[in-house]
This record gives structure tokens, C-alpha cells and sequence, in this order.
């Protein structure tokens, strides 16, 4: 296995520059129309990922005569829950309040800048962005980061 010169890296080849308004375009398709699937494919509900006593095991057994595909979409789906909600309780306690009531809660954006005491204009200019960019930053599962097209070329 070759060794790692980390004298010869720097930030901009290890860390490319994000292109923050697409990551956010992409952070918001993935919470909001490719959670709720996952969480249906993977057997739970919104209710149950709410709940304190998750523990990201499977509810119910897959049927006996399901094909191999099937089996693995459902573990996929189950591994993306289980990695949205360490990643949301990775984020800070500001964007983990955002997400959560967004995403797991399913408030609208309006009950949620009015619940967590927030300007209509500092939610959707600062602290929705940041919640949904530091949610990128979290999830290991899959890189949800968009990148400069100058910067990724650079690693």
C-alpha cells in the first residue's frame, strides 16, 4: 500500500472549493424528496424517526421470496436513515433545531423560523443555508457537496 505524503497536500487539493448554492440545491433534494423514500423503501415512517427510542434496526423482516435487488435497496435505504440522523445530530445545536423540524418534523419553513425565533430573512439567508451546508459536510454515506468546477479539477 503506498504511503501518504501529507508534506506534498494541500487544503485546496485535500478540500475543494464548494459551490455552497448548488450544494444547498442538492442537500435540499436529497432531505426533502429522497429521505421520505428511503424511509418508506427502509419500512419506518417520518413518526418513527422522530421518535427518542430509534435505533436505526429494521421494523420488520423482508419477505422470504423477495429477490436479492429488493433486499439491497431496503439495507441501502436503511443505512441512508441511519446516516441522516447521525449527521443531523452531528450538526450544531442552531442547524440540528433547523433540520430536524424541516426534515424529521416536517414543519414548514415559516413554523420553523417563527418556532426557533428568527427573522423570515436571517432563516432563509444565513441560517437555512448553513444548516443544510453543515448537513453536507456531515453525511458519510454519500458526498453531497457540488464543487467548483475550477477546484475539483485541481485534486
Amino acid at each position: 500500500m503506498a504511503e501518504l505524503n501529507f508534506d506534498e497536500m494541500s487544503m485546496g487539493s485535500l478540500f475543494p472549493e464548494v459551490d455552497e448554492r448548488s450544494t444547498v440545491q442538492n442537500v435540499t433534494h436529497f432531505l426533502a424528496v429522497m429521505l421520505p423514500k428511503m424511509v418508506r423503501v427502509s419500512g419506518q415512517s417520518m413518526s418513527e424517526l422522530r421518535s427518542p427510542s430509534y435505533d436505526g434496526m429494521p421494523k420488520s423482516q423482508p419477505s422470504g421470496n423477495a429477490t436479492d435487488a429488493r433486499i439491497v435497496r431496503r439495507l441501502y435505504a436503511e443505512q441512508v436513515v441511519k446516516r441522516t440522523l447521525e449527521a443531523i445530530k452531528h450538526c450544531d445545536k442552531d442547524c440540528r433545531n433547523i433540520l430536524d423540524e424541516l426534515y424529521l418534523q416536517e414543519l414548514s419553513d415559516t413554523m420553523c423560523f417563527m418556532d426557533l425565533g428568527l427573522s423570515e430573512s436571517s432563516y432563509f439567508h444565513v441560517w437555512k443555508p448553513k444548516a443544510l451546508l453543515q448537513f453536507a459536510d456531515c453525511y458519510m454515506l454519500d458526498d453531497l457537496h457540488i464543487f467548483k468546477k475550477s477546484s475539483f479539477y485541481a485534486v
